[in-house]
């Protein structure tokens, strides 16, 4: 008998829902102030964020186990930045169909240890309702488990990486997001 594979979109959407209520009720927010509550929610999308780093990073130990990431070249400089940019060609095609089931739409570089990574379709985020801020929020606050999946990934690789994401659209398509990677 074989087994599927691979987790339902359902399921996945309901667990990231539960990891997130899970999330921001153990941060507590009872009698806060405006700005303790946003500083909760601010500590739920730190903790998404650390949750995903632990994933990225052992996702990407199974996935890489015999893959290099170095090319060859007389100036380390460059080759250093060949391989910077083979490793997240490896996460944008690998571990997003992984995590995802597709591929990054788009990735982009300045070739100086910046890469714009562009899903104009998030799986997790297309049913959030658009122009509500209650929506937002917990969309940030769900994007931050991808981030952290990009970063516990580059760290595996050795690449030390700060990840931040933004949306595309004025908040009309609530799952066109960017990752923005910065190499340190």
């Amino acid at each position: 008998m074989s087994y599927p594979t691979s987790v339902s979109d359902a399921a996945m959407e309901f667990l990231m829902t539960e990891v997130l209520r899970y999330v921001e009720t153990s941060t507590p927010t009872e009698g806060a102030t405006e700005e303790q509550a946003i500083f909760a929610k601010e500590m739920a999308a730190a903790k998404m964020e650390r949750m995903g780093f632990s994933v990225g990073f052992r996702l990407c130990e199974r996935m890489a186990q015999n893959r290099t990431f170095s090319a060859g070249g007389k100036d380390p400089t460059m080759a250093v930045a060949a391989a910077q940019l083979e490793a997240v060609k490896f996460l944008c095609k690998e571990i997003w169909m992984e995590v995802f089931r597709k591929q990054i739409d788009k990735l982009q570089t300045n070739h100086r240890g910046v890469f714009v990574l562009k899903d104009m379709e998030l799986r997790w985020l297309t049913r959030l309702p658009p122009n509500t801020e209650t929506a937002r929020v917990t969309a940030i606050q769900l994007l931050a488990f991808p981030c952290g999946i990009i970063r516990g990934c580059l760290s595996n690789l050795g690449i030390p990486a700060v990840v931040s994401c933004d949306f595309l659209a004025d908040g009309q398509n609530m799952s066109a997001c960017s990752f923005n990677i910065k190499i340190k």
